[in-house]
């Protein structure tokens, strides 16, 4: 199939966002893994933050497509489609996109790219933004989203081919002074990988923030909002809190070597644990 969402939007058309929920567009699958199609394509050319998740999980999937099927309705061209599933699917949902602004605005990220606050990073200000995923496909490994370490990802042709046409040749089109942050570990060794390729200079990457999807105190643990002596003796953040420690740590870091204009001394090399 050489145009994927041709394919996506017929469907939808014909029998709404079932359409798709019931017969996703394959792009590929194996025994284990499966990609699925989701609008990815508009990218901000003049984007000065570059936002690095892994791969669209389930809630994308179904927003995506909702916002389709009303933007069809609305007889919307498909450059309107492509940029609103951008700007309002990719990195958003009710638990995702108030986690990462919240995150953005604790480290005051927005200032580095001259916008008052994170929120205004998806409405006015989206044009100085750009969402990409390691693997912009929705896929999966035996049916739940993939959340393997980059390692898994290289060693499975399937997914390296996707990560290595959609997101590594895609870095070419960014601006040459763009700043990078990895939302999880796998996305933040995509980014280190890249700068070991020569890719990215690595005063480019800001550093990692988790995942802002995941449910629980690991985001409040993350923004200080709560201590460790908090958490009850089972809550698997305890379990994370030396990386997230040092996840925190490397942002903190980062946001200053852009704001004052100077290198990193050393590459990180210890939130990929």
């Amino acid at each position: 199939m050489a145009n994927y969402i041709e394919e996506y939007c017929a469907r939808i058309r014909r029998n709404g966002a079932r359409g798709v929920a019931e017969r996703p567009v394959a792009v590929d699958q194996n025994g284990t893994y499966n990609m699925t199609y989701v609008p990815f394509e508009h990218w901000n050319r003049n984007a000065r933050l570059v936002l690095v998740s892994t791969t669209p999980g389930h809630t994308h999937v179904q927003l995506a497509a909702a916002v389709t099927e009303e933007l069809l309705r609305a007889h919307s061209p498909g450059r309107t489609i492509q940029r609103e599933n951008k700007r309002r699917v990719e990195l958003g949902g009710r638990m995702v996109r108030p986690n990462l602004i919240r995150m953005l605005d604790h480290f005051r990220v927005p200032e580095l790219i001259g916008q008052p606050h994170a929120a205004a990073l998806w409405n006015d200000g989206f044009d100085s933004i750009q969402p990409l995923a390691l693997l912009p496909y929705a896929t999966t490994r035996r049916g739940l989203a993939f959340d393997g370490p980059l390692d898994e990802l290289i060693d499975v042709p399937m997914l390296r081919n996707v990560f290595e046409r959609e997101f590594l040749d895609r870095l070419a089109q960014c601006r040459a002074d763009a700043l990078y942050i990895g939302l999880g570990r796998t996305a933040w060794a995509g980014l280190r990988h890249a700068a070991g390729a020569g890719l990215l200079n690595q005063r480019q990457l800001l550093g990692m923030m988790p995942v802002p999807a995941r449910a629980g105190s690991m985001v409040r643990y993350f923004l200080r909002e709560i201590a460790a002596g908090d958490l009850s003796p089972n809550d698997p953040v305890r379990h994370r809190m030396a990386w997230l420690d040092a996840a925190h740590e490397e942002m903190e870091a980062g946001v200053q070597r852009a704001r004052a204009g100077t290198a990193p001394s050393t590459q990180p090399d210890r939130l990929i644990a």
